[in-house]
């Protein structure tokens, strides 16, 4: 009826890529959000115009994504 291998203990070495990968998704999420809200990365990243910035940011939020959904696809 229930299935209670989700509840398994994980191993060490699991548990600490589990909380790497969580670390590594809360980093690309800032860094993301950094690259198209926080204004003195534009004005040392003058050579990169806004739209580009934002190009950068949009896809350091969507690479965090799929990087925790492949975090809770492994066993």
């Amino acid at each position: 009826m229930l299935n209670f291998d989700i509840f398994k203990q994980k191993s060490p070495k699991q548990r600490f890529l589990l909380i790497l990968g969580l670390i590594m998704f809360v980093f690309y999420v800032v860094l993301g959000l950094a690259f198209i809200f926080y204004e003195p990365i534009a004005l040392r990243l003058s050579t990169i115009p806004e739209w580009g910035r934002i190009a950068i940011g949009i896809f350091l939020i969507i690479y965090a994504f799929v990087r925790l959904l492949s975090l809770g696809r492994r066993d």
